[in-house]
């Protein structure tokens, strides 16, 4: 049991690392876990160990406490009661449905503790839930398998949806396809049987087909796409005009009409955006696709597409600061698992955020860097199963509700000196000099150069 006086000198010393912890033990609460893996699994079955257990083991990897499978391995031998091949053969059989399963599972357990926490929301649209979907493609693994050691291409172990929860700051879905090569658009099929009446879905131009807006209209909801030049078949129904301007550019709007193919049509919009600088990919214009209602004006849409950044910046985090996608890990069914475990971790920071908000207010919140956040964490996570054991830790926080969490975040976060997890701001760059090169002379003395400069003043 964890007794008080430890609890004590843990939440003082390590405020960061117990908050997380707190987060992780009741999301991923192992009688719980083990129950979505019966529920989800196709092919996958337990014999001796636990689906929980490998959860837990490869969380440690995720969170980079251990630096590999076979160090989380090594270090919790004594409880798993089985070989590290059996380990790898049960990460590497990891369903789909259980891996998405175990996410949309810890990810409501997580937006109900943020909603205990009760931190007045900033809704990015008025009136809208608002979802942002982006796909992410794995990176190329190793050729660890037998079967990719004869060929040179990199590998890529799989593609996932990930559903961006704008208003409430959390991952909210995923979905997942052992096969890249699987086209963003196919995997949204799934994706719209979950659109709820009223949400507002952000989305970049792969997602723009009529499969996509059809499905959304018909659910009584909203979207927000860029075009695709290709995909949607529209009329104009009256001319282009100019309503005014955002930071990027000159906005024009344009009603117009969305048609099927058998006859069907809805009213909507087209929103063009002309840039005042051009983007990564040289377009000078942005074409935005809206069914939003005419209150909402051509001006607020495009600075709503403009948040679709968001998504960016969680794909960006997640691979600074997690081990989300392991190279050594060529089999897809791994290669998702650890990506959803890392999806997990990235809303634990979130719900910890919103806690600091809680207690020491929104901007301070804002201005938190994950960066230094994890390395608090990381650091002192070993800490805490030192002066406590796992299970400990599961019996105080995973079966406890959500206002209990939200709770015992809120007096942990008094500890937290916002100072040293506080993002460093830098100032604007400066303009890099012109270099000189001389071939005959690759290399400089440093020491040279600065004594030659000292000398020069």
């Amino acid at each position: 049991m964890l007794d008080a006086t430890t609890y004590k000198r843990l939440v003082q010393e390590a405020p960061e690392a117990v908050m997380v912890r707190t987060v992780l033990e009741h999301a991923l609460e192992a009688d719980a876990v083990d129950e979505v893996f019966e529920d989800c699994r196709d092919d996958q079955y337990t014999r001796t160990l636990l689906f929980s257990a490998l959860v837990e083991l490869m969380t440690l990897v995720v969170c980079r406490v251990r630096r590999s499978v076979s160090a989380a391995f090594t270090a919790q031998r004594h409880k798993l009661g089985v070989s590290l091949k059996s380990v790898y053969n049960k990460l590497n059989a990891s369903d789909p449905s259980v891996c998405e399963g175990l996410f949309r599972h810890a990810a409501e357990k997580m937006r109900e503790v943020v909603e205990a926490l009760n931190v007045p929301q900033r809704p990015l649209l008025p009136g809208y839930r608002t979802r942002i979907v982006d796909g992410n493609q794995f990176a190329a693994t190793e050729h660890r398998l037998k079967a990719l050691r004869t060929i040179s291409s990199g590998p890529l172990p799989g593609k996932a949806l990930v559903v961006w929860d704008a208003d409430a700051g959390i991952i909210s879905d995923v979905y997942c396809s052992e096969d890249s090569y699987t086209q963003e658009r196919r995997m949204a099929i799934e994706l719209l049987g979950n659109v709820q009446p009223g949400e507002l879905w952000i989305a970049d131009r792969n997602f723009a087909t009529a499969v996509f807006l059809w499905q959304i209209h018909h659910s009584r909801a909203f979207f927000l796409v860029r075009r695709h030049k290709a995909n949607v078949r529209f009329r104009t129904t009256g001319p282009e005009r100019r309503v005014g301007e955002t930071e990027t550019g000159i906005v024009f709007e344009t009603p117009i009409v969305i048609e099927d193919d058998f006859g069907g049509e809805f009213a909507a919009r087209l929103v063009r955006v002309e840039l005042n600088s051009p983007t990564r990919d040289g377009d000078t214009s942005l074409e935005i696709l809206t069914n939003l209602p005419l209150a909402v004006t051509a001006v607020t849409v495009a600075e709503a597409y403009r948040q679709r950044w968001q998504i960016e910046t969680v794909f960006f985090e997640l691979d600074r600061v997690f081990e989300g996608e392991i190279k050594t890990l060529a089999h897809p069914g791994a290669a998702l698992m650890v990506f959803c475990l890392s999806l997990l971790a990235y809303n634990a920071l979130c719900v910890v955020r919103t806690a600091l908000a809680a207690v020491h207010g929104q901007q301070a919140a804002d201005d938190v860097s994950d960066y230094y956040l994890t390395a608090l964490v990381f650091s002192d996570w070993r800490a805490l199963d030192i002066f406590a054991s796992p299970d400990d830790w599961a019996d105080k926080f995973g079966s406890a509700s959500p206002r209990a969490i939200a709770s015992a975040l809120k007096s942990v976060a008094r500890h937290v000196d916002m100072q040293r997890i506080k993002k460093t701001t830098r100032g604007p760059k400066k303009p890099r000099p012109k270099r000189t090169s001389n071939k005959r002379k690759p290399h400089v003395s440093t020491h040279r150069v600065l004594k030659t400069r000292r000398q020069a003043r």
